[in-house]
């Protein structure tokens, strides 16, 4: 087989499940980087902050209710740009207990594997007021548990589904 011929095979119209496969396995081992991210492992911002600001990022219609998101952002004096943190929901339970002025530290998480994690480098991954933790990486890291063990099972559901419509095209190439 040549080279030609095996790239001919793997973008072919039915690559689709493929390219889903891949997809899952990027998004699978993201979380699983993300998962296995310590609180150490986070880079601290320790500043005061100068700027709060909640601006919405993206409305979508649904059949009975508008869903807004909003992005809550958090500039500090030692930093030159600004820290953000994305919800559906109001930052009522952030904004009520952090003011202008007050010293705080944000904690982001770095690239890891470069394009592996779903965290933005930017993003607030830990938020700490004192010793009050106002946003918890904990709680991010139990959301997202549960969803590897569904993104894993899809990639692979993929990925039988593309050896199951490839083996066929497979055996055709072989015997030319």
């Amino acid at each position: 087989m040549t080279i030609r011929q095996f790239l001919k095979f793997l973008f072919h119209r039915k690559s689709g499940p493929l390219i889903g496969s891949l997809i899952f396995v990027w998004v699978t081992i993201s979380l699983y980087v993300d998962l296995n991210t310590t609180k150490d492992e986070l880079i601290p911002h320790v500043g005061k902050l100068v700027g709060i600001d909640s601006v919405i990022t993206k409305v979508k219609n649904k059949p009975l209710f508008k869903e807004i998101t909003k992005q809550l952002r958090l500039t500090l004096d030692t930093e030159s740009s600004y820290f953000t943190s994305i919800t559906t929901s109001n930052f009522a339970s952030i904004t009520s207990q952090i003011d202008v002025g007050d010293n705080v530290t944000i904690y982001t998480k770095y690239k890891k594997l470069g394009i592996f994690g779903l965290k933005k480098n930017n993003e607030m991954s830990q938020l700490t007021k004192g010793n009050i933790e106002i946003i918890d990486y904990k709680h991010y890291q139990k959301t997202i548990q549960k969803m590897i063990f569904l993104c894993g099972f899809f990639s692979l559901a993929f990925l039988v589904w593309f050896i199951v419509w490839a083996r066929p095209r497979w055996s055709s190439i072989q015997a030319k």
